[in-house]
């Protein structure tokens, strides 16, 4: 048996101009949703609505697994949507919006559903009866979500602020 001969491989070097081009072809590439930035309020009776739960249910499902875009108020009534990163926005499209704003004062069961302690009383839980359409577009999106004065009967009207887009 003869004797190979052990070659050593040849080096490659690659300068940090060329490994950022690579991997920017690389995340470009991958075909993911365009981003877009959302954020918004969330008013009762004018007041910020703290520690709600805000999500948005995309309208056309077709060919793609539903991920939900999602938020939680802050104590000033804001949010901002995260899709796949905190605070990063949901994806260009149509969307059904959902809130659920748990009543915190109430002991709630780990077994119960949230909705059971909905201040709204799952008045907006639902993505298919909810009141709120709204279109994401390319750019910053500010979607301000406001929930009229009870009504004679006691029930909260949907509002939407007519200047966001």
């Amino acid at each position: 048996m003869p004797d190979r001969m052990i070659r050593p491989m040849p080096r490659v070097l690659l300068d940090p101009q060329t490994i950022r081009a690579v991997l920017l072809t690389c995340l470009m590439g991958c075909g993911g949703p365009t981003i877009c930035p959302v954020a918004g309020s969330l008013t009762v009776s004018g007041q910020p609505a703290a520690n709600a739960m805000i999500a948005f249910h995309p309208l056309d499902r077709a060919g793609s697994q539903t991920v939900l875009s999602v938020a939680r108020t802050s104590p000033d009534g804001t949010y901002r949507l995260t899709t796949y990163e905190a605070g990063d926005g949901a994806p260009a499209g149509e969307y059904a919006v959902t809130v659920v704003w748990p009543d915190d004062s109430r002991q709630r069961d780990e077994c119960e559903d949230v909705v059971t302690h909905d201040r709204f009383q799952g008045r907006y839980a639902d993505p298919a009866t909810s009141p709120w359409r709204v279109t994401v577009g390319r750019g910053t999106n500010e979607v301000p979500l406001r929930v009229a004065p009870p009504a004679g009967d006691g029930s909260s009207r949907p509002m939407r602020d007519t200047q966001a887009q």
